[in-house]
Formats: structure tokens, C-alpha cells, sequence
């Protein structure tokens, strides 16, 4: 039970009652029908790398990690289908061998592919094609009386809106379809040094107007400010230093997993971690707040990292409830990642001030954040970000199909 008491964020502790899975403990359509039927609060847990509790309950934790599924071509156009338990690691490796990729990655790979999908997902690709979501063509979902419903754009579209982005709170997502393209072996990479906060903010939109970028991030690492941008096929321009990078997107998370190790593995950080999305005007009001708040304590102590990507999105774009998409062309995300000794409870409080400051600029911007992360949400902001036409439709939705005592964390223990 220890592994399920906590998450990724490690500031909170829950126990719960129980721990089921798919296939050991029924169907998952007994287990969501019996769950709701007693009354009791359920979760699901997929690699269990939410911030804030999302995952977490006194209930019942439905363990989704599926080690070694296997995914399948479906349709046209390469299109394929996957368990949500599945890591996108495993999903990209077998993608690959077949000579296909995901459009958008995390450059974290050993995320579920469900976990993801309930938040949005974003990545370096994310400059040219969006979101995770936006590569969704059709989700199952299995609600709180047991029933499968098939979701997409255009079938049962509401239930489709609410479930992805929405932090689990409109049901389980049993599998998805997903687009692919093809594989590129290598890809021309450029890394370009900046010197602090204003200016890599300032190299954004344009860098966002180059339409030979393939992808793009940018990162504080508390010793350099950098962007890493890669370049497609048929760029008719790459800058002279770029250099052919082969299996770009496995490097990536090899790099990313051995500088998380320490995080990941141990249990003595407490893990703040939070994103932020806002178009160009919000960006720049955000960071300059952020500027002034990283040159004292606690971030001078706390922050190990700021990282930057450029969204834009396919149209016409689907409207995502909750997920952090805004009514801009072209969005910019922000992840301000602090972590401090859960002993040293003074820093950990003072770094969830912060974040809350944060949240707040958010909001008066016009930005959203992203559901995984360490944010401490009350009725006021959940209005100002969703509206309140929204936050009602998800509890009538949540009403009728049996979910009320499901996934109720997903705003870090709030309901609206």
C-alpha cells in the first residue's frame, strides 16, 4: 500500500483501503459499477507522477499500469490503438520498429499514455502539432455504472470535451486511438544560449513563426538558459551548427531520466512542480513576475529548473474543457519545477506560496494551468480559469453517469 500512499509530488500522504486491478479483481466494468454503487471514493493510478494528490484517495486506487501491453494498427492512415496503461516508452519503441512515431512526446517517456491524455500532454513536437489530446481521434471510456461509451469529436462528444484534459474526472479512459507519422531516424538539432529569462522569453514567438521547426523546449537549468530546436525534412533553411541527432526523442528522455533519477527514486523531496500556458502577452506579464520572484527565497533555494515550450495547435481545434488550451493561435507553456526536503517543512510551505502566487498571475493573464501539477485551486480561481457554465456541465456529467465519488482530486481535493 506504501507505493500508493504517495505520488510524484510527495508533500501529502493518503492511505487507501484498497488496491485493484483489471483482470485480478474483475472487469473493469464490475470494479467502476461496484465502486460507485457503495458509494465509495476510487482513483486511478497510472505511473502515479501527478504533484498534488490527484491521484491519491482513502478508497479504492484502480492500478492502470500495464507493463507490456500491446498496441495495435487500426483503420487508415497508420492510425493506432492503446490500452491507457501503456507508457508512451514502450508505445514509441513499438512505433518505431514499424517505422511510425507519435507526433508530440513528453520528453519524459515512462508516463502512461492515459495519465497523460487526462491532462493534455505537450512536448517538443507540440510547436507544430498541439497537444497530446489533439493527436486523439477516439477514446473508450467505462463509466461509474459500468458502461462503455465510445468517444470522439463527433460521438458522444461532450463525454470526449470533459474526459481528456480533465484530470479523470468524466470516467475511465480504457484505450485511445492515436495518430502517428513516420519515423525520422535523425534530425537536424541547434542549441542556442541565452542569458536569462527576458531573453529567451523574447526568442519565442519567433522562433514560433520559423516553419521549418519540427520542435522545440527551452530550459533553465540553474547553470545555463538554453533552447534546443530541432528541424524538419523540408526545412528550407537549418542554421549551419545544427547537427543530425538519430533517436532524438528516446536521447531526450535517457537525459531527462538520469537527471530526474534522484527525484524519482527517492523519497525525501518533497516535489512542487506546476505549468502554466498563456498566449504571447500573458507570457510576458507572467515572467516578468516570475523574474522578481526567482532572485529571493524560497525559489533561490527550492527552484531546480524552468522549462519552455511553444503550442500551436491544429485547426479547428477542439474545445477541451480543462485542459490548458486558450483561444490563441499561439500558445507558450512554462513548468517552474522546485523540490525541497519534505523535512524542512518551512521551505516546502513557502514554495507553495509561491506556486499559489503563480497560479493567481496565471489567471489574471488569462493563461491555465496544467491538472498534474502542485496547484492550490479554490472556487474563485476554478471559476476564473473554466467559467462557471463549464465547472457545472462537468458535475451534471459527473451525476449522470454514477461519478460523483470518482477522481474527486482532480483540482487537488476542491470541487467546485
Amino acid at each position: 500500500m506504501r507505493e500508493f500512499s504517495s505520488d510524484f509530488g510527495r508533500s501529502r500522504s493518503m492511505s487507501p483501503e484498497k488496491v485493484v486491478r483489471e483482470g485480478e479483481d474483475g472487469t473493469i466494468e464490475e470494479i467502476m459499477r461496484e465502486a460507485a454503487a457503495a458509494g465509495q471514493d476510487m482513483t486511478v493510478r497510472g505511473a502515479g507522477r501527478s504533484c498534488n494528490t490527484q491521484t491519491l484517495t482513502r478508497g479504492t486506487v484502480l492500478d492502470n499500469f500495464r507493463d507490456g501491453a500491446t498496441p495495435r494498427f487500426t483503420g487508415e492512415d497508420h492510425l493506432v490503438e492503446v490500452p491507457s496503461g501503456i507508457t508512451w516508452l514502450e508505445l514509441e519503441s513499438w512505433l518505431n520498429e514499424r517505422g511510425r512515431a507519435n507526433p508530440v512526446l513528453p520528453s519524459y517517456l515512462r508516463l502512461t499514455v492515459g495519465g497523460t491524455l487526462s491532462v493534455g500532454g505537450f512536448g517538443l513536437g507540440s510547436i507544430r502539432s498541439g497537444l497530446q489530446i489533439d493527436q486523439v481521434r477516439e477514446i473508450e471510456i467505462v463509466d461509474g455504472a459500468g458502461r462503455t461509451h465510445r468517444c470522439s469529436g463527433h460521438e458522444n462528444s461532450e463525454l470526449f470535451r470533459f474526459a481528456l484534459g480533465g484530470a479523470g474526472q468524466a470516467g475511465f479512459i480504457r484505450t485511445a486511438v492515436l495518430r502517428t507519422v513516420a519515423r525520422e531516424a535523425a534530425v537536424p538539432v541547434s542549441r542556442i544560449e541565452h542569458g536569462g529569462l527576458h531573453d529567451l522569453v523574447k526568442y519565442l514567438p519567433g522562433v514560433a513563426r520559423e516553419p521549418g521547426v519540427g520542435g522545440y523546449f527551452g530550459m533553465y537549468d540553474r547553470t545555463s538558459w538554453y533552447s534546443q530546436v530541432s528541424w524538419t525534412a523540408d526545412a528550407a533553411e537549418v542554421p549551419e551548427q545544427a547537427h543530425p541527432v538519430p533517436d532524438y526523442a528516446s536521447l531526450l528522455h535517457q537525459e531527462v531520466e538520469q537527471h530526474l533519477s534522484p527525484l524519482l527514486h527517492g523519497e525525501t523531496h518533497a516535489n512542487l512542480w506546476a505549468d502554466y500556458v498563456l498566449d504571447e502577452a500573458g507570457l510576458e506579464r507572467f515572467a516578468a513576475a516570475l523574474e522578481g520572484l526567482m532572485s529571493e527565497p524560497p525559489l533561490t533555494e527550492t527552484l531546480i529548473s524552468l522549462y519552455f515550450l511553444v503550442v500551436r495547435r491544429p485547426e479547428p481545434a477542439i474545445p477541451f474543457a480543462f485542459a490548458p488550451v486558450l483561444d490563441a493561435p499561439v500558445q507558450y507553456g512554462i513548468g517552474v519545477f522546485a523540490s525541497a526536503a519534505r523535512s524542512d517543512t518551512g521551505a516546502v510551505s513557502r514554495t507553495r506560496q509561491v506556486q499559489r502566487q503563480l497560479l493567481e498571475i496565471c489567471a489574471e493573464a488569462g493563461g491555465r494551468p496544467y491538472l498534474y501539477g502542485a496547484h492550490t485551486f479554490d472556487e474563485e480561481l476554478l471559476r476564473t480559469f473554466y467559467g462557471a457554465p463549464a465547472l457545472r456541465g462537468l458535475e451534471e456529467l459527473r451525476v449522470r453517469h454514477g461519478l460523483t465519488h470518482f477522481g474527486r482530486r482532480a483540482f487537488g481535493g476542491v470541487r467546485p
